[in-house]
């Protein structure tokens, strides 16, 4: 008889890379991971359930009924964790100033450490787009704050209503 493997939870998989991986290490990482971490596991509560189908809604909403604080993460495996990255790092999830180098540093990590641990596999559409997430965010926050920008005005106009004074 082949013996059972138990699927691993998003919450196992998230506590597992905050036990074990080197770069949380780092005194200047180690101070904020923390807080990351904190952020992490409040955007899955309140924003992941739009990756999951109907079954697994129905586990989350049973789930809260026991423990509403990181219910998802506990059903869920890490493949939702994945599918889910790409709107942490959304400007409206993106923490402050030097938080949001760790927390760039932290979900790149985490996506290789889920890759290295055969969690998910790094060739799969949500690891790519989670990547690709990546890369914009880096790109955001190297670039610095800057006006802010309207999507009704083409480049190089004003937005409408602004004066143009």
């Amino acid at each position: 008889m082949e013996p059972t493997t138990v699927p691993v939870s998003a919450a196992a998989a998230i506590s597992g890379f905050f036990a074990h991986d080197r770069v949380l290490r780092r005194p200047g990482v180690r101070d904020t991971a923390a807080f990351v971490r904190r952020h992490l596991e409040t955007y899955l509560d309140t924003e992941a359930e739009r990756w999951l189908g109907p079954d697994d809604r129905v586990l989350v909403a049973a789930e809260r009924e026991v423990d509403p604080a990181g219910a998802v993460a506990r059903v869920t495996g890490p493949a939702v964790l994945v599918a889910a990255l790409p709107g942490f790092l959304d400007p409206a999830w993106l923490l402050p100033a030097r938080a949001a180098r760790v927390q760039l540093l932290l979900v790149a990590e985490l996506l290789g450490w889920l890759e290295r641990t055969g969690l998910v596999d790094g060739m799969a559409y949500p690891v790519l787009a989670a990547r690709a997430a990546l890369a914009r965010a880096e790109a955001r926050l190297a670039a610095g704050p800057g006006p802010p920008v309207s999507r009704s005005a083409p480049p190089g106009r004003p937005p409408p209503g602004s004066d143009p004074r």
